[in-house]
């Protein structure tokens, strides 16, 4: 929407309810304010002509926890517990059989599904953390994904809300879709990842955190590696630090898949032999191809992904690896 001096700023009507023009809006404006990319608008707070009281019929799970903004949602935990699948306080989940790629940016994550989508026709599950922005309703490429096929199904986790399945953790959100015999599972933060110069400065860390629970529930795990040929800053040209610093804290199982036949950069040689069994060699799914027969335009730190050819390269890698019979 458009404001009276004439910025932008867009309303999350789950939170404030529905605006119209000439009513008088309580709106965020420190993104704007500090130049940052936050979501390019000003955020709508409070619509003040016609508070919202919420929707009553929601389940009992907050999101958004003690902000004013917070909103009731139905997780699939709960209806677990209510269907009775998810009371036995002694038992634990199986994810045997189910594949979980995880990624450290959001857009890699949807490419990702449109290649294994490409690939095979079967579209996997997305799994969004709160590493990133909270509203699901944000990533017009996920709702691309989710209208055009690319995506079976979509859970928003932890703080995280809007997506069709609402669940308290990723490891919940996982199982929620295996039960809908979704086996094959992308998880990543969504749109907003933030990053700084930092080892541990960085939201996506909290990928190697669910790799051990999802381990540990019996998932086969990896990781897709953030490279670049196209990126400027020297700490994401080749493989990414986060990526390593991900895979140094991830469980000794969770491998990253490496695209063969590919040049890789001397640095980036000596990494993948450090990570002995962990490196798994395939050939790359051709994921720029797949974007463009699934008619979606994915960029990443504004370029657009199918010009960055170790991005689709090592993309295309975790595309197959997800691919394969477990």
């Amino acid at each position: 929407m458009r404001l009276h001096d004439g910025s932008e700023a867009y309303a999350l009507t789950d939170l404030c309810g529905p605006t119209e023009v000439g009513d008088e809006l309580l709106v965020n404006v420190s993104a704007v304010e500090l130049g940052l990319g936050t979501g390019g608008a000003h955020v709508v707070h409070t619509n003040l002509s016609s508070p919202y009281l919420g929707d009553a019929g929601m389940g009992h799970v907050m999101k958004a926890r003690y902000l004013a903004e917070q909103l009731p949602v139905d997780a699939s935990e709960e209806s677990w517990e209510r269907s009775g699948d998810g009371g036995d306080l002694g038992e634990l989940p199986s994810l045997t059989g189910v594949r979980v790629v995880l990624c450290v940016l959001h857009s890699h994550a949807l490419a990702l599904a449109a290649a294994t989508h490409d690939a095979t026709g079967k579209a996997p599950g997305y799994v969004m953390t709160d590493g990133g922005a909270l509203p699901f309703v944000l990533s017009d490429l996920a709702a691309a994904c989710l209208e055009r096929g690319a995506v079976a199904d979509a859970v928003s986790t932890g703080q995280a809300f809007g997506a069709p399945i609402e669940s308290v953790t990723v490891a919940g959100g996982v199982a929620a879709l295996a039960s809908q015999r979704i086996d094959r599972v992308i998880v990543s933060p969504g749109p907003g990842h933030l990053g700084t110069s930092s080892r541990l400065g960085f939201s996506g860390l909290d990928l190697a955190g669910h790799a051990a629970v999802l381990d540990g529930l019996g998932a086969a795990t990896a990781v897709a590696a953030r490279a670049s040929s196209d990126d400027e800053r020297e700490r994401h040209h080749g493989v990414s630090h986060h990526t390593r610093t991900v895979l140094a804290l991830s469980p000794r199982r969770t491998v990253v898949p490496v695209p063969a036949g590919v040049a890789v950069a001397p640095s980036d040689a000596g990494w993948i032999a450090s990570l002995g069994e962990r490196a798994v060699s395939v050939v790359p799914a051709a994921l720029a191809d797949a974007l463009v027969r699934m008619d979606l335009q994915v960029t990443s730190m504004g370029r657009p992904l199918e010009r960055d050819g170790q991005a689709c390269e090592w993309l295309g890698a975790a595309a197959t690896w997800l691919t394969a019979v477990s």
